[in-house]
């Protein structure tokens, strides 16, 4: 796990990310049936938790998720508590972590994500040139994801994420992809005839069958002991 960790910690920013924007661009401010909350008239447990994440943006006003979500106070602290624990300063910094987020919004085309996070890359300083390059990169890697997706292109990146061969949780070991190319292996010798773990030496021979009034006939069987 501990060579992962940064993988596992951006993910978590992609995954919260998308959790946020969801929710900010369906419902939006105004929704019927179900508008945005006023901080003004929020429960107390409701105004504790705009507090806490107004001091950790450093703003006077409460981001829109928060808003809609806070109707269900509990719910709502579960999910700022995923927040906080993606966005803080850890092996990758927030200003990082901004930065992926925005390019995360880009590319789901979140409006409210895309000026939510912009604002907090700009707040934590990072300048007009950073944001291009950002917006940069996050736009040719779309164009070519897209362009793989669409011929269908195999991935030839493997020695650059190799495959890890300690086990995984719950004992298994090796990715998805590594058991089933094994199993198929196995059914491939079966069906060729080959010899299988456990059965050395095990070749097919016929073996004759009587017939009712007509030629003999004969099918094969496995046979361990024939050299």
């Amino acid at each position: 796990m501990k060579d992962d960790a940064l993988w596992y910690e951006a993910a978590q920013v992609v995954g919260v990310t998308n959790a946020l924007n969801v929710v900010a661009d369906a419902l939006g401010a105004s929704t019927p049936g179900l508008p945005a909350l006023d901080p003004a008239t929020a429960s107390p447990d409701a105004r504790a938790l705009f507090d806490d994440v107004r001091a950790f943006y450093r703003s006077a006003d409460v981001p829109m998720p928060f808003r809609l979500m806070a109707r269900d106070p509990a719910y709502a602290a579960d999910v700022w508590q995923a927040v906080r624990r993606a966005f803080d300063d850890n092996q990758l910094s927030r200003r990082l972590k901004e930065a992926l987020a925005f390019a995360v919004s880009l590319t789901s085309r979140s409006s409210f994500g895309t000026a939510f996070h912009l604002a907090e890359m700009r707040r934590l300083g990072v300048g007009e040139r950073g944001v291009m390059e950002v917006l940069g990169v996050t736009q040719m890697f779309s164009s070519y994801t897209k362009i793989a997706d669409t011929l269908q292109l195999e991935p030839d990146m493997g020695h650059i994420a190799p495959v890890i061969r300690r086990p995984r949780r719950g004992g298994r070991r090796g990715p998805a992809a590594v058991r089933s190319a094994a199993r198929r292996a196995r059914r491939s010798r079966r069906a060729s005839g080959a010899s299988l773990p456990g059965h050395r030496g095990a070749r097919l021979r016929p073996r004759r069958l009587p017939s009712r009034g007509g030629p003999r006939r004969s099918r094969c069987r496995s046979d361990p002991g024939t050299p």
